[in-house]
This record gives C-alpha cells, sequence and structure tokens, in this order.
C-alpha cells in the first residue's frame, strides 16, 4: 500500500458495506481484508440501518459484519458507534433549531406539520425548512398554512401511487406519477421518499410478523398516526421479496447518486425502467 499523502494517516469511507457483499465469499474476503494489518490506514463503515433487527438479535442470528466487529480479537481496534435520527417530538425541536441556525424561524405549528409530513428524514427536513425559509424570503417566521402550501410531494407520494405502480409493473403509470412528481419537487426529495416508503414497509412486515399492531408502527417509525395506518394497510400488498429487492437496489442507486456517478432524475427513470419491464 502507498503511504498516504501529506498526512500521518488516510480514512476511507465505505458506505453499505452489506449490500455490497452478496455472496459468502466475498463476505470472507472482505473479512480477511479488514483483519490485515494497516497501521496508515483508518477504515470507516456507514450502514443507514441495523445490521441486526431486533428479532434476529433475540434469535442469536447476528449479521456477519456486526458479529466480526463485537468479537474478541477486535476489541481494541473496532468501534461502533449509532447515530439514530430523532423521534417525532425531538424532530419538531430540531426542525426549528435548525432554521435558527440558517437564520429564519419556523412557528411550532409550522414544525409539527413539516414533522408529520416528512417524518425523521434529517436530510430532507433540511431542504423543506431551505424551501419554506426562501419563500418567505426569511423575513417572517414560517408557518403551518406555507408547510401545507409547499409540501404537498409528501402526502401524493405517501398513498404509495408511485410503489403501487412499480409492484404492479405498470411502466405507463409509474412514468406518468414520476413525471408529475419531478415537475414539483427536486429529485433527490423523491428518491428520499421512496426509500423511506419501502423502509417503512419493511419495517411494517417485521412487525406484522410478531403480531403487533398497529399501535405499535409510530413509535417504531417514529411517524404519525395516518402514515402508520396506510403503511399497515398497504404493506400486506407488497411480497417482501419484492421489497427486499427494490430496497437493494435503492442503495445502489443512492450510492450512485452520492459519488457523482448518476443524476437523481436519471437513477429515478432508471429504477422505473429496471422494475416496470
Amino acid at each position: 500500500a502507498t503511504v498516504p499523502f501529506l498526512a500521518p494517516k488516510r480514512m476511507i469511507v465505505l458506505t453499505h458495506p452489506v449490500a455490497r457483499l452478496k455472496e459468502s465469499q466475498q463476505r470472507e474476503q472482505f473479512i480477511s481484508f479488514l483483519n490485515a494489518e494497516k497501521p496508515t490506514t483508518k477504515l470507516v463503515l456507514v450502514e443507514y440501518d441495523f445490521l441486526t433487527s431486533d428479532r434476529e438479535r433475540r434469535d442469536g442470528r447476528l449479521n456477519w459484519l456486526e458479529k466480526w466487529a463485537i468479537s474478541p480479537e477486535q476489541e481494541q481496534r473496532v468501534f461502533i458507534r449509532h447515530h439514530p435520527l430523532p423521534n417525532r417530538t425531538k424532530m419538531i425541536d430540531w426542525i426549528q433549531k435548525h432554521a435558527k441556525i440558517i437564520g429564519g424561524q419556523m412557528t411550532p405549528q409550522a414544525a409539527v406539520s413539516l414533522a408529520n409530513q416528512i417524518g425523521d428524514d434529517t436530510r430532507m427536513a433540511s431542504q423543506e425548512i431551505t424551501k419554506l425559509l426562501t419563500y418567505v424570503n426569511f423575513s417572517r417566521p414560517v408557518e403551518a398554512d406555507d408547510v401545507d402550501h409547499l409540501t404537498p410531494l409528501t402526502a401524493k407520494l405517501g398513498d404509495f401511487e408511485l410503489v403501487n405502480a412499480l409492484r404492479d409493473r405498470d411502466g405507463r403509470k409509474a412514468q406518468s406519477v414520476l413525471q408529475r412528481s419531478l415537475e414539483e419537487a427536486d429529485p433527490i426529495w423523491i428518491f428520499q421518499s421512496i426509500v423511506s416508503q419501502i423502509r417503512t414497509l419493511l419495517v411494517v412486515h417485521e412487525i406484522l410478523e410478531e403480531r403487533s399492531t398497529i399501535n405499535d408502527i409510530p413509535k417504531s417509525l417514529r411517524i404519525g398516526n395516518y402514515p402508520a395506518r396506510l403503511a399497515m394497510e398497504s404493506a400486506p400488498r407488497f411480497p417482501l421479496k419484492f421489497l427486499e429487492l427494490i430496497f437493494h437496489r435503492l442503495l445502489e442507486l443512492d450510492e450512485a447518486i452520492k459519488t457523482g456517478q448518476m443524476d437523481a432524475d436519471l437513477a429515478l427513470q432508471l429504477l422505473v425502467i429496471e422494475l416496470t419491464t
């Protein structure tokens, strides 16, 4: 390996390693790579979900990467850090504080309205807050009416219309919904909305398997009662294999977007084509 340039150590950040390593041979090679001594390199592995679900943990079925990370051999060289997203109450406070940081204000009612629409997605919230403050020209606090007027996309995508079309392989409808959405909102926002919906449906599947009720969903997902009820009603219509397939593909496209290999609107078009043809 080459020596780091102008620094004592180099840092490598790898996102979604689990999704990238699906074959057992790939995983074994990756573990061998991790076990090799690299005194001049710091490796950061980033996952946006828990590696092991609560159910798997109770059954003693740890994810292969987590099992390696917590093994006694790695105690002095591997560190796991959790950075959970804020719950609904904290999200309302987060929205108001973020608005203040960038030079504006949001009324408590506006913060509640925005939190109800976007859940705990802080990146989407940041984009929306900037849009809302720009709309009021940073000259007055954002009101709940402003949120209702400028943030209609979540409600439209929240009915799973696009995801339903993908499930049904209805290319014409999927393209129509996507084009209509692209006329009204940022492609990144639409993409993240789809990711959020699929993640929600996956979690609801797990909750249903554990024989929980709709009352457990808002707490588990940190979303409002209406989107929780909608997800509860929609989840049984989505085969688990379909949800897992589309989620892994979304992770791959997300990586391509973040690394500049693909624009978000192209990623959305590609997703629709791949899943409906």
